[in-house]
């Protein structure tokens, strides 16, 4: 990586606590990102175009809180205008009607031009969102591509069944896109949702306008002037930026728009069912909050155990849906797990996320840091134990110091509501059926972790919870193929593998009488 610094000012965090962790951003010059801004304006019918209103809002450097660049701000009348050349592009254009083939190879030829341009993504991806860049270049960037071929493998796959009925009638199920697909990304995994939500939607022969988070939503316009490279049509595929109450609301409720998706809060969710429902009541899936529960057993490896837990938590800097964020251990090897878990967050690297080695850069913007902050205070108040952190790391951008609490009770808000931070709430437990009780006690369900040496632990703890995902011994394994989605208040519908595709085709039923059939 080409390197140029740039000073970041000095401060280590109050009480000395900040100098305990490893070269904060504060510490150190910061890096240039070697990147170029080249797309700021909303893609609409396959051209990059100002907003309607000729309004922009600035997206911002998460390391410094300096504007990296000005973006068009969409609105009501953009939402409108790429509405209708999707709604052309499906009802006249080629999409729906080329064979499923031939858009497999422009979905193959768009994964080779992405991996061909992975490093300006990946900057680009850190730059706008402050995770690490190893992470961006070396896990996602290649999740994306091959989540791509993965979506790209499906479109000729995609087939209904023939049923036997009783009566001479020939009877088929046709398999059909759902038409305009509204899709509302978050800014935790920018590059991720784009390929979670466009693939499936993609492979099935929809038309999609993609509304990205305004905080990041720079990589989005890229990827997308790739897909064009690749042969895209126009009006396939188009993306608004804007702000919620805005381009996400006209999008949720309008009513040429088939179907919505939206990843994010529980709350935005719930206004998304609503509008979906109060216009024309197209189908809705959610991928929303979680407060998942990862449990350590009494015959876990302590040491194994701290380093899962760790990175279950404290991943994209806490900023993850379906972090570990209650962390269960048995109470026989709680005072050991403390300890530790203490030492690993104190060793962690907090700086610049382009620096090689960093683990955990900033929060994405001012109102998620102070949010954190907030709970922070909240578990300080509770009477947890803040056995680490607890404040910001330096005086500009929005790092926030590897935070521990011990002692951390089911009532207080640290173990109840999603802080989506590095703060790692550690409680403890007594025996298997207390932890299922308590790990259930949630409105979330979208993940949960168990590490045991026990089979029958394991198998007992995988049928209890009530998630999504239980990953054992493990966490964060993503895979193409495997779903993702939550149980009650954290979604409806699931991610990624076959059940995505469901997500956007309709089952059409065709019978047709038979006259002296040889069989029936």
């Amino acid at each position: 990586m080409h390197v140029k610094t740039i000073n970041s000012g000095k401060n280590s965090g109050r009480n000395g606590i900040g100098k305990r962790f490893s070269t904060a951003a504060a510490l150190e010059d910061l890096i240039v990102p070697p990147v170029q801004i080249a797309y700021t304006q909303n893609l609409i019918d396959g051209k990059f175009v100002d907003a309607a209103s000729g309004k922009t809002f600035p997206t911002y450097d998460p390391r410094t809180g300096d504007v990296i660049a000005n973006v068009a701000e969409g609105d009501a009348e953009d939402i409108d205008r790429a509405v209708a050349a999707a709604r052309k592009a499906f009802d006249e254009g080629p999409w729906p009607k080329m064979t499923p083939y031939e858009r497999s190879r422009i979905m193959l030829r768009f994964a080779d031009l992405v991996e061909k341009h992975s490093e300006e993504l990946a900057a680009l991806e850190t730059w706008n969102n402050g995770k690490p860049h190893e992470q961006a270049a070396k896990s996602e960037l290649p999740m994306f591509i091959r989540l791509f071929h993965y979506y790209a493998g499906w479109a000729d796959k995609i087939h209904g069944l023939t049923v036997p009925a009783d009566g001479p009638h020939h009877v088929q199920t046709l398999h059909e896109p759902i038409g305009v697909a509204g899709q509302i990304i978050p800014w935790n995994f920018p590059l991720l949702m784009f390929a979670w939500k466009v693939g499936p939607a993609l492979a099935c022969g929809n038309t999609i306008v993609l509304k990205t988070a305004e905080q990041t939503p720079l990589t989005a316009l890229y990827v997308a002037k790739l897909f064009h490279e690749a042969g895209l049509p126009p009006g396939v595929l188009n993306i608004v930026s804007g702000y919620g109450p805005t381009a996400g609301a006209s999008l949720a409720s309008h009513m040429d728009v088939d179907k919505v998706a939206f990843t994010g809060s529980t709350d935005t969710g719930k206004i998304i069912l609503e509008l979906a429902a109060k216009s024309n009541l197209k189908p809705v899936t959610l991928e929303l909050g979680g407060k998942s529960p990862f449990i350590i057993c009494e015959d876990a490896d302590v040491d194994k155990a701290v380093e899962l837990a760790h990175f279950a938590l404290f991943f994209n800097q806490g900023q993850c849906c379906c972090a570990g964020s209650r962390t269960f251990v048995h109470e026989r090897v709680y005072d050991e797990f403390i300890e530790k878990a203490k030492a690993r967050a104190l060793r962690r690297v907090v700086g610049d996320p382009f620096r090689k080695g960093v683990e955990q850069g900033p929060q994405i913007d001012t109102e998620q840091f102070e949010k954190v902050l907030r709970y922070i205070r909240a578990g300080i108040e509770s009477n947890a134990t803040l056995e680490c952190g607890g404040d910001r790391l330096g005086t500009k951008g929005y790092f926030v110091q590897p935070t521990v609490f011990s002692n951390v009770m089911d009532d207080m808000l640290i173990a109840k509501d999603e802080i989506f931070g590095p703060v790692q709430s550690i409680l403890k437990f007594k025996d298997i059926d207390e932890v299922i009780r308590r790990a259930n006690n949630t409105r979330y369900g979208l993940a949960a972790g168990v590490f045991t040496k026990s089979v029958e632990t394991a198998n007992t703890l995988t049928r209890a919870l009530r998630a999504g995902t239980v990953w054992v011994n493990c966490f964060d394994v993503f895979d193409a193929a495997i779903p993702f989605g939550g149980y009650k208040m954290s979604g409806i519908g699931r991610e990624k593998g076959i059940y995505s595709l469901h997500n956007y085709l309709q089952v059409k039923a065709v019978v047709t009488p038979l006259k002296n059939p040889a069989w029936l």
